[in-house]
């Protein structure tokens, strides 16, 4: 069967969702968005986590990176004190701290029209994050962070231990203090990506679920549709690569250019529900959680570079468990529910590949959100409808370009990393 849309979407997760919730508002455009349905969605691996500053500067998963790097260090050391300055990774470029608190401003609005517009509710909720604090080490890295961030003073507050116990009584008494993010938020990760997907629906959007992209057409240097498993043969003026951990596939059939997106593993945990625990989100040096409105706490996530594996392994779940107890001493009596894995697209410098790829038109990526694409999915679909109709973007599309990566001339059959 052949079909004929303006634009297709490869990829239902959040950033596909929104591309197509954000497209279809203008009701100009036939739209099909056609998803895999794979083992490891990113979507699904999500916190939920609106944390603009703490994702920014490396916290939930990136400070427990961050921690483990410095535990090596020290011991190569034998003991001599960890160096935090302005080459430690994590903190991320000026360029993503606009894009995500640009996104994070749009969630109040864009939370109010999908439930009045479309009666979809993704559980918006003003949670702030704590970067809860136990040494010295976690307070030069407190410290570390303040400093990269002066613009953001008034977004940034010091908690000491008394008042660390009165905003979260339930937290240990280990805890010297706290470091909280007071514009970082939450939502459901699974309800936000319904929410698009149900709200683009209604907007006429055509969704192909379980249908898998086979193969990409072109005329010249332009794509002009994909072939599928199931569903046959899809024409299109533009591609949307939405593909996450997988887009490194898609954009070599689409381009020959092998964008560097590669799955990075995270585990995560699920308590079953309980009574109000905690009054904000909490991040460590072990784990981050956040308790959602049904009480259950959800708490992750390591980091790992085990390729497409989604499973499940004792010593990491259990670092979680026994990082959330440090936290939490009353997590100690609580049954878990779940625990899953999921493949965040990973990309060696943390940033989102967005936009055209020069050598062929008909095509843009949008794919490489690593740990944050929950939160960035909100402008990512605003920007790429904006490319789509060949408008000004509200945000500098430049240091997303995939062009970032080339090295010298560019080579259409191989993608290299600078």
């Amino acid at each position: 069967m052949n079909r004929t849309y303006d634009v297709v979407i490869a990829g239902g997760g959040v950033i596909g969702a929104s591309c197509a919730y954000q497209l279809s508002k203008r009701k100009n455009l036939r739209i099909a968005l056609i998803d895999a349905k794979r083992p490891g969605n990113a979507t699904r691996a999500s916190a939920g986590g609106l944390w603009a500053i703490g994702e920014s500067v490396g916290l939930g998963c990136g400070v427990i990176f961050f921690r483990m790097m410095s535990a090596q260090h020290k011991r190569q050391a034998q003991g001599s004190a960890v160096a935090v300055d302005a080459s430690t990774p994590h903190i991320l470029p000026p360029s993503f701290f606009d894009f995500a608190l640009q996104s994070n401003a749009l969630y109040p609005q864009l939370h109010r029209e999908l439930i009045d517009r479309h009666g979809m509710d993704f559980k918006f909720e003003r949670t702030g994050l704590k970067y809860v604090i136990y040494d010295d080490e976690d307070q030069l890295y407190a410290e570390h962070i303040v400093a990269q961030i002066p613009h953001l003073a008034d977004q940034v507050r010091w908690l000491d231990r008394a008042a660390l116990r009165q905003a979260e009584p339930a937290v240990s008494h280990q805890a010297r203090g706290a470091l909280e993010f007071l514009c970082d938020h939450q939502v459901s990760p699974f309800r936000l990506a319904d929410a698009y997907l149900e709200a683009a629906r209604q907007n006429g959007v055509e969704l192909f679920h379980n249908t898998n992209v086979t193969g990409v057409l072109h005329q010249g240097s332009r794509v002009s549709g994909v072939q599928t498993d199931v569903a046959g043969t899809f024409h299109c003026q533009t591609l949307i690569n939405a593909a996450g951990a997988w887009a490194a596939d898609l954009s070599e059939q689409a381009t020959g250019l092998r964008i560097p997106v590669s799955p990075v593993k995270g585990q995560i945990i699920l308590t079953e529900r309980m009574p109000k625990l905690l009054q904000g989100c909490l991040t460590t040096s072990d784990c981050y959680m956040a308790q959602k409105d049904n009480g259950e706490i959800l708490i992750g996530s390591t980091t790992e570079d085990k390729g497409f594996d989604v499973s499940n392994t004792f010593p990491e779940i259990n670092g979680l468990v026994q990082g959330a107890i440090r936290c939490i001493p009353q997590l100690a009596q609580v049954n878990l529910k779940r625990s899953w894995a999921g493949l965040r697209p990973g990309s060696p410098d943390e940033l989102p590949i967005l936009g055209p790829v020069s050598e062929v038109s008909g095509y843009l990526n949008a794919c490489g959100h690593f740990r944050t694409g929950i939160l960035t999915s909100a402008i990512t679909g605003v920007m790429i409808d904006k490319l789509v109709h060949d408008e000004v973007s509200p945000v500098d599309i430049t240091p997303f370009l995939a062009k970032r990566f080339y090295s010298g001339p560019v080579d259409k059959h191989s993608l290299v990393a600078s």
